[in-house]
């Protein structure tokens, strides 16, 4: 039989949900397998091209285009949303593909296959091939969603999605934004040691321009966290640039050999594609502190900014002086930021070796209290021994610099922490008085607002978040929080930006089911349930998702499996976590339970407003004890000041 090789379009298509939906009811299955065949084959052929064939509740089809292909794609998903009886995921890759028979075979084959898989429920999503051949059409737009290593595929697969039905989150995106004039990103250092430990000096060196050139008022500086996810990356300057929305980048490298230091920097203007300014620096670890200052004041000087006196103080402010401690501070802030149990108490060890050498010092005792803090509440909520250090330390840190952001951001959460929100307010302004791009004070001040009921001011800090930290899934989690209390649906594109931003996490993909059930989109959250069993099968969230999906699909002996000793533990806990167990029992009718753990978490979240309209509520609304909580609730809202 002939092969013959030939350059082609494939696209996948897969019916979402359609496995639980065959356990659940063949018969509605095999009818929906037939609208989708009604749907397509039609189309497929409307663009002259070739169906393949169906694998399962899947379609594979082949166009001579990528813009044929595209086109039947945003065809596809339209009839199909009018239907309503299913989404759709949508892949499409152009390669080199064998055709023999009626079937095609390859590499390329298997990318579209894979890509589809990506795809979020109702989207169609393209590789970089099939992004670079319809750039010039006006009728498909298009917008980046993630890089990544794809099963059995050799190289990271850059991923785009076609922009459908105008879209909030799609307008948002694709309509030009120009530049703030005074914008700046600064690109990880690398690190040109032969030791690749020493990683952790050139990303300090990182954060600390990062830091003394957030506190210039009239600059904006994309924060650490978009910043890092630029590590070793190979995109070029202008992409960056218009990536986080900035005129300004600056790079540089950090080589450290022994005592010796050379760092080299340099300042480039993304639109124009021309240097500003570079220098290169000699010296020993010690002139380390000196060097960065002069980066920071070369910046600013080339930019044409001036100093008010306060920012001036603040650049040349040296919180450790010690090479040797301040080593371990940076060796510490890399250990914390993995985020991993075991890395916490590293890091913990570090910042307390630093002490050790050098005594008593107000920044190290507030990133202390600090780790302790969030040791606490995502590691060991059970054990109130972090706690308490945080408290210890923060009132340490306080002791000896009453100004210390880091200590005001830790106090903060602490009074949250508490049920104080009021205090946990004020403490998370006294830290952006002092430091007004603080990206920790900043989500924050928004999440407290959230939690008492005021979305409206949460609104204008999170649009801030999303211009200074704009590549941080949680940003685009707190912005779509934002509309919980006025329209949960307008939220919804800001959920699923952050599921694809990195839909590996756990915690973006709980989200966004989340989003689906309080939308009434219960058939689009079922399987991404099932992704967070596959990746967090132990997680106490996996486990209360689980709950509310039998729930939700009206099976209560099944959903009540779930109800293990160990959630009503992590509702005790943690007050946001009980909300949440208490829609489970809503949901399966156990009223009096939900209003127990609804009342115990309105000592801290009262969100009235999302509280009175959330569907999962449904069964107990009507009960006067919860018509008494959402009183409560407002009453409250009402007496905490902005």
């Amino acid at each position: 039989m002939s092969q013959i090789r030939q350059l082609a379009a494939i696209m996948f298509t897969d019916i979402v949900g359609y496995t639980a939906l065959m356990g659940d009811d063949e018969h509605k299955a095999f009818e929906l397998l037939n609208i989708n065949r009604s749907i397509q084959k039609p189309i497929i052929e409307q663009f002259n091209r070739k169906w393949i064939k169906e694998l399962g509740d899947g379609v594979m089809a082949s166009f001579n285009t990528v813009s044929d292909a595209v086109n039947a794609a945003i065809k596809i998903q339209k009839d199909c949303n009018a239907a309503n009886k299913f989404q759709l995921r949508i892949g499409i890759h152009q390669g080199e593909v064998v055709a023999e028979a009626n079937d095609i075979f390859g590499d390329a084959v298997n990318i579209a296959s894979r890509i589809q898989s990506a795809a979020k429920p109702g989207c169609i999503y393209i590789s970089e091939t099939v992004h670079h051949n319809v750039l010039n059409k006006k009728d498909i737009q298009t917008k980046f969603i993630k890089e990544e290593f794809l099963k059995n595929v050799k190289e990271p697969v850059r991923m785009y999605e076609v922009v459908m039905n105008n879209k909030l989150i799609a307008q948002s995106e694709t309509k030009s934004h120009t530049p703030l004039r005074n914008s700046i990103a600064v690109l990880p250092f690398a690190n040109m040691s032969s030791d690749p430990e020493q990683e952790y000096f050139s990303d300090g060196l990182t954060e600390e321009i990062i830091a003394d050139l957030s506190m210039v008022n009239k600059l904006l500086v994309i924060s650490r966290s978009s910043i890092m996810t630029f590590k070793g990356t190979n995109k070029k300057m202008k992409e960056i640039a218009a990536e986080v929305n900035v005129r300004y980048v600056l790079e540089g490298s950090v080589r450290k050999a022994g005592n010796n230091l050379r760092i080299t920097a340099q300042l480039i203007d993304a639109g124009s594609d021309s240097h500003i300014w570079s220098e290169k620096y000699n010296g020993t670890l010690e002139d380390v502190f000196d060097i960065q200052e002069k980066v920071s004041r070369s910046i600013v000087e080339s930019l044409k900014l001036k100093l008010t006196p306060q920012e001036d103080e603040q650049i040349a402010e040296r919180p450790i002086t010690n090479i040797h401690a301040y080593e371990s501070y940076l060796k510490a802030r890399q250990e914390i930021f993995r985020g991993s149990e075991a890395s916490m108490n590293n890091g913990i060890k570090l910042i307390q070796n630093a002490l050790d050498i050098i005594g008593a010092n107000d920044l190290l005792y507030a990133m202390l209290g600090y780790t302790n803090f969030f040791y606490s509440r995502f590691l060991n909520k059970t054990d109130r021994a972090y706690f308490l250090k945080a408290k210890e330390n923060a009132n340490k840190a306080f002791a000896l610099n009453p100004d210390s952001p880091l200590a005001h951001v830790t106090q903060g959460w602490i009074y949250w922490n508490e049920g104080n929100l009021q205090a946990s307010a004020d403490s998370m302004k006294k830290a952006l008085l002092i430091e007004p791009n603080n990206s920790d004070a900043l989500f924050g001040l928004a999440e407290i607002y959230l939690y008492a009921g005021k979305s409206e001011a949460a609104h204008s800090i999170s649009d801030k978040l999303l211009v200074i930290d704009p590549l941080m899934p949680m940003v685009y989690i707190m912005k779509a929080s934002c509309f919980l209390d006025a329209n949960i649906a307008e939220g919804l594109p800001y959920f699923e930006k952050a599921y694809n931003m990195d839909s590996q996490s756990p915690l973006n993909t709980w989200m966004l089911v989340c989003a689906y059930f309080w939308c009434g989109k219960n058939e689009a959250g079922y399987p991404l349930v099932d992704n967070v069993v596959t990746t967090s099968p132990d997680w106490s969230f996996t486990k209360q998702l689980l709950f509310i999906k039998n729930g939700l699909q009206n099976d209560k002996e099944k959903a009540l499996n779930y109800a293990t000793p160990e959630l009503d533990i992590e509702a005790k806990n943690d007050h946001h976590f009980a909300f949440h167990l208490a829609e489970c029992y809503a949901v399966i009718n156990e009223k009096e339970k939900a209003l127990d753990l609804l009342e115990y978490s309105m000592k801290i979240f009262f969100p009235y407003k999302f509280l009175s309209k959330n569907i999962l509520f449904s069964n107990i609304k009507n009960e006067e004890r919860f018509i008494e909580l959402m009183k409560m609730g407002e009453q409250k809202s009402e007496d905490f000041k902005i």
